[in-house]
C-alpha cells in the first residue's frame, strides 16, 4: 500500500507538471481554456505541496490560484466587448507600486507567522512566492502585460524552492516557466501593439 501511495505522489507531481505547462501555453495563446485547466492544476498540486511542507505555496494554490482562476475565467468572458476579446494592456505605475508594497508586507507578516508557528521549510521565500504569485495571477486575470515580468521573478525563486524540497517535476516545471514567461511577454506585447495600431 505504501508503494502505491508513493507512486501516486510521484504521478500527481508529473500530472501537475503537464497541466501547469498546458495552462501557461494556453495563457500565452490567450485561450479561455487556461482557466478551467488551472483549476485542475490546483487540485492536483495539493498533495505534493503538503508533503514538501511548502505551506504558503499550498495556501497560494488553494486560497489564491483557485479563486483567481475562476475570476480570470469570468473576467476574460465578461470583460470583453461583444465581438472582441479582452485587450492586453499595461498596469499603471500606481497599481504596480501598490502590488509591490502589498507583496512586501505579506511576505514579512506571513513569513514571520510560518517561521514561528509551523515547521515550514522556507517560510520567507515561500511567502515571497505566495505574495508575488497572487499579484501576478491578478495581473494575468486582468490581462496586464506586466504579469509576465512578475511571473519571471516568481519562477526563479520557485525553481530553487522545489529543487531544495525534492519536488523535482515542479522544479523542472518552473524552470520551463522561466522561458515561457519570456515567450508570453513577447507574444502579449505583440498583441498589445497590434491592437493599438488597429483602428
Amino acid at each position: 500500500m505504501s508503494q502505491l501511495i508513493d507512486a501516486w505522489l510521484v504521478a500527481d507531481e508529473w500530472i501537475g507538471l503537464v497541466l501547469g505547462l498546458l495552462v501557461v501555453l494556453l495563457l500565452i495563446r490567450q485561450s479561455l481554456w487556461a482557466w478551467p485547466l488551472g483549476v485542475a492544476y490546483v487540485l492536483v498540486s495539493i498533495t505534493p505541496l503538503w508533503e514538501a511542507r511548502l505551506y504558503a505555496n499550498l495556501l497560494l494554490h488553494v486560497v489564491g490560484f483557485l479563486p483567481l482562476n475562476l475570476y480570470g475565467w469570468y473576467f476574460w468572458i465578461a470583460g470583453k466587448d461583444e465581438d472582441d476579446e479582452l485587450p492586453v494592456t499595461r498596469a499603471s505605475p500606481r497599481t504596480l507600486a501598490m502590488l509591490a508594497g502589498l507583496c512586501l508586507v505579506a511576505t514579512a507578516a506571513l513569513g514571520w507567522y510560518f517561521d514561528t508557528a509551523t515547521d515550514a521549510a522556507w517560510p520567507y521565500w515561500d511567502n515571497a512566492v505566495f505574495a508575488a504569485s497572487l499579484a501576478a495571477m491578478w495581473l494575468t486575470a486582468r490581462k496586464k502585460l506586466d504579469n509576465w515580468v512578475v511571473w519571471f521573478g516568481v519562477n526563479i525563486v520557485s525553481v530553487a524552492l522545489y529543487y531544495t524540497q525534492g519536488i523535482l517535476p515542479y522544479a523542472l516545471l518552473y524552470l520551463i516557466y522561466l522561458a515561457m514567461a519570456v515567450t508570453g511577454f513577447l507574444a502579449w506585447r505583440r498583441t498589445m501593439h497590434a491592437n493599438s495600431t488597429t483602428p
